[in-house]
């Protein structure tokens, strides 16, 4: 429906989205020091700050499609007035739920999907305003690093040079599929699991120490008793310094 996918298309790419939260934060004056500092707050609060945007855009977008509807039904709509007056308005609104279904569901899927990339977009940020290099890996290194969300210092020496990158893979929770991080031929290389997830078993912790990954949780979840002493668990207020002395 034309109405839908122009309301639609008023929603702003991710990336705009995300650069508007970190000036509402203030994050592009911030100095890195501030943002290594703070890093394990910020992740959560770009996050949560980006979801705000993206739902006021997302309201926009449903008004924008009752305008567009009513202004390409206008002549039915003063036709079931004329005819009908007041009680005419139950017949208006049935007919523009389905439109308003279909746009809910179209809704649902992008926020469903821009969900965990908000999580990783914001890392993403957030390490670059900390001047720790990183970047998604290119279409020529996407195949082989088909699990991997960002590589440090960049996806060329990722390629070439494997044993002088960070890999890290971002999930927002440590569900089985983080197992599938880890192909054969990467065994060995530094690889780290970040997460925001608001629990880890100490079950899961040893499967990813077997694995041979460094994963990296919310500083409070670090604390807990089952996790302190375990040292390939880590703070993810650690990660930009982590990153920064292994590359």
């Amino acid at each position: 429906m034309r109405e839908i996918d122009e309301a639609v298309k008023t929603i702003p790419e991710l990336d705009e989205i995300l650069d508007q939260a970190v000036k509402s934060l203030k994050l592009d004056k911030a100095p890195p020091a501030t943002i290594i500092k703070n890093f394990n707050q910020l992740v959560v609060d770009l996050e949560s700050t980006a979801f705000k945007f993206y739902k006021k855009y997302e309201t926009k977008a449903f008004e924008k499609l009752a305008e567009l509807w009513v202004n390409d039904n206008k002549d039915w709509i003063s036709k079931i007035i004329k005819s009908k007056g007041e009680t005419g308005v139950k017949d208006i609104i049935s007919k523009f739920i389905e439109p308003v279904r279909t746009m809910e569901f179209r809704a649902g899927q992008m926020r469903k999907a821009r969900g965990g990339k908000t999580f990783e977009y914001a890392v993403k940020k957030l390490l670059n305003l900390a001047r720790v290099p990183c970047e998604e890996p290119h279409k020529e290194t996407k195949k082989s690093l088909k699990r991997i969300d960002l590589v440090s210092p960049n996806a060329e020496t990722a390629l070439k040079t494997p044993d002088k990158a960070v890999f890290i893979a971002l999930k927002r929770t440590l569900r089985e599929r983080w197992k599938q991080v880890v192909p054969e031929h990467m065994k060995g290389v530094r690889l780290y699991l970040v997460t925001i997830n608001g629990k880890l078993p100490v079950e899961k912790a040893e499967e990813i120490k077997n694995a041979g990954i460094v994963v990296y949780v919310r500083d409070e979840l670090k604390k807990k008793p089952n996790l302190k002493d375990r040292p390939w668990v880590r703070k993810l207020s650690d990660l930009p310094t982590d990153i920064k002395n292994a590359v």
